[in-house]
C-alpha cells in the first residue's frame, strides 16, 4: 500500500515538473530595445545577396500601449508602412494608401532588396523571446530564444547590458553576425549607434540617425501649420482701386472745382 503511494507521488511530481517546464518554455519574456514610447531613425547601407549595393531609411514610432509603426523608405523598391500590435500586422503602400494583411509566415520576406526580414521589424516592436528555463540550475541570460519567430530561433550575445557581439541563428542554417560599435544615450534609453551585420552572402552597416520621445511630435514645429502675421491691415479692393469705407476726392481735384466755380 505505501509503495503505491510512493509511485503515485512520484508519478504526479514527474508530470508537474514537466508542465512547469513547458509552461516556462511557453511563457514570453520580452526584450525590448527601447522600452519607452520613442521614435527612432534608422539607416541603413548594405550589399545584398546578388552583391548589388542596397540602401534604406527607417523611421519607427516604438509605443508601450498602441502599435508600432516602421515607415520604410527604400531607394531601389517602393516604400511602404510596416504596422504591427504583435497579435496582427499588415502594410502600407502608396497614395491613396493600400492595405496587405499579413500573416506570420510573410515575415519571412525581405524588407525590399535589403538582406533585413519583415521578422527584424516584429522583434524590434514586440521583443518576442521565451524566457529562461527556471528548471536549469544555472540559466544562460545570454541566449534568447524567440517565442514568435519565422526567421530567426536564436540571439545570443556576449555580455549584458551593452553587448559587443550577437549572433542570430534560424531556419535553413541562417546566421547572422553583428559587431556593435558603440552605445550612447537618447533620453534615458541606452541604444547601439553603429553595427556591422554581416553572413555568409550579405554584409552592410545600421546605424541610428536620431532617437527621442514620442511626445516630441505634438510639438513638432515641422508638424504644425504656419499661420502668417499680417502687421498691416488688409485694404479692401475694388477693380485697382484699394478702397476703405467711403471714397474721398483728393486735394488737387476740390481745388479745381472751387477755381471752376463748381
Amino acid at each position: 500500500m505505501i509503495k503505491s503511494i510512493k509511485l503515485t507521488v512520484i508519478v504526479i511530481c514527474f508530470f508537474a515538473a514537466n508542465l512547469t517546464a513547458k509552461a516556462n518554455m511557453h511563457k514570453v519574456c520580452p526584450h525590448l530595445l527601447a522600452s519607452s514610447s520613442m521614435v527612432i531613425n534608422i539607416e541603413g547601407k548594405f550589399v545584398n545577396q546578388e552583391k548589388n549595393r542596397t540602401s534604406m531609411s527607417i523611421e519607427w514610432r516604438h509605443h508601450n500601449n498602441d502599435l508600432d509603426t516602421f515607415f520604410v523608405n527604400l531607394y531601389d523598391s517602393p516604400s511602404f508602412n510596416f504596422i504591427t500590435s504583435g497579435s496582427y500586422r499588415y502594410m502600407e503602400f502608396g497614395y491613396p494608401k493600400v492595405k496587405r494583411q499579413l500573416g506570420l509566415h510573410h515575415l519571412r520576406e525581405n524588407i525590399g532588396k535589403t538582406p533585413l526580414k519583415l521578422d527584424d521589424l516584429e522583434l524590434l516592436a514586440n521583443g518576442y523571446f521565451m524566457c529562461p528555463d527556471s528548471t536549469k540550475p544555472k540559466p544562460n541570460n545570454n541566449v534568447f530564444a524567440t517565442a514568435a519567430s519565422n526567421t530567426w530561433w536564436s540571439l545570443v550575445v556576449d555580455s549584458l547590458p551593452k553587448p559587443e557581439r550577437a549572433v542570430m541563428r534560424g531556419v535553413q542554417k541562417k546566421t547572422r553576425y553583428f559587431s556593435i560599435a558603440n552605445w550612447k544615450s537618447y533620453a534615458g534609453e541606452t541604444l547601439p549607434t553603429l553595427a556591422s551585420v554581416a553572413s555568409d552572402d550579405y554584409s552592410g552597416n545600421i546605424w541610428i540617425r536620431s532617437a527621442y520621445p514620442a511626445q516630441a511630435l505634438k510639438v513638432d514645429p515641422l508638424n504644425k501649420p504656419v499661420i502668417p502675421k499680417i502687421l498691416l491691415p488688409v485694404p479692401k479692393l475694388l477693380g485697382k482701386i484699394s478702397m476703405e469705407g467711403e471714397r474721398k476726392i483728393p486735394l488737387i481735384l476740390k481745388l479745381n472745382q472751387q477755381l471752376l466755380g463748381k
